[in-house]
């Protein structure tokens, strides 16, 4: 398997992992801080419609971008960011707003993931390539959502929101060992 595509499905492991440690448990995170079930959905509405709009927004920006890596590097260090600040989050409005950050942070990553993802794929081998990396990427999505349910419980939110940072930080500093192959974003 090419090094671009271990390293991007390592990274996508990471990422996945750090959103499901609390995806099952958004909503009673929602409540716990003043929220309704309402401003769960609400919130996870705002990441996806801005995630949307953003992606249509961005395409001429991101095109400008001439290193791959960086935007890769970029979005998984403000999903760090965006996780980390639920610490500090005591309103629904603080959730609205991490939600648009990540919202943007994989607006930036995605193109640009995908683009090195379709130039280090292998000829005659692209379905091998997916099949192991949507199985490996679900398999940890699945721990991570029980290991989160299990933390809360024991230790708190907080304990799942560093857990989250730390993935995903360890996936922003992992994305630099990527390799340029292609400059444009085409």
């Amino acid at each position: 398997m090419n090094r671009n595509i271990k390293i991007l499905l390592t990274c996508s492991i990471f990422i996945h992992a750090a959103h499901n440690f609390l995806a099952p448990i958004y909503a009673i995170f929602m409540e716990r801080i003043g929220g309704t079930i309402f401003d769960a959905g609400f919130a996870i509405g705002i990441y996806a419609l801005l995630k949307g709009v953003c992606y249509f927004l961005a395409s001429a920006t991101l095109q400008k971008v001439s290193s791959r890596k960086f935007l890769v590097f970029l979005g998984y260090l403000l999903f760090a960011l965006g996780y980390g600040l639920y610490l500090f989050a005591q309103t629904p409005y603080h959730v609205f707003a991490i939600q648009a950050l990540l919202a943007i942070a994989e607006t930036i990553i995605n193109p640009a993931w995908s683009a090195i993802i379709a130039t280090s794929l292998e000829k005659g081998r692209e379905v091998h390539i997916y099949s192991h990396f949507y199985g490996y990427r679900s398999i940890f999505e699945g721990i991570a959502a029980i290991l989160g349910g299990i933390f809360v419980m024991q230790m708190g939110f907080d304990l799942v929101f560093l857990f989250m940072t730390g993935f995903a930080l360890a996936a922003s500093i992992l994305s630099l060992a990527l390799k340029e192959e292609n400059q444009e974003l085409s």
